[in-house]
């Protein structure tokens, strides 16, 4: 097996995984990844209208062998005047 780091950013805010993961594939750290960046996602919600969360996976001698995130964006369509909202009442 081998020990992989897990690094989270969260918008810019960086935890480092001091105690790392040991591994026996690259699948399973890929499965691993995805998996922490899912339960991440589930647990918390953006802080504004763009949110990025990010984890890199680093080998034991420090280089950085995967990364894995996903963006938020939020982006009201702009409206001509006169139509309806789709939270009006007709």
């Amino acid at each position: 097996m081998a020990l992989y780091y897990f690094d989270v950013d969260d918008n810019g805010t960086v935890y480092p995984d001091d105690q790392g993961t040991d591994c026996e594939t690259f699948d399973r750290v890929k499965e691993e990844a995805i998996r922490a960046l899912v339960e991440m996602i589930r647990d918390s919600l953006p802080n504004g209208d763009r949110h990025r969360l990010m984890i890199k996976v680093r080998d034991d001698g420090g280089g950085v062998v995967l990364q894995v995130s996903i963006n938020f964006e939020v982006e009201a369509e702009h409206r001509s005047h006169g139509s309806s909202s789709p939270d009006s009442h007709v």
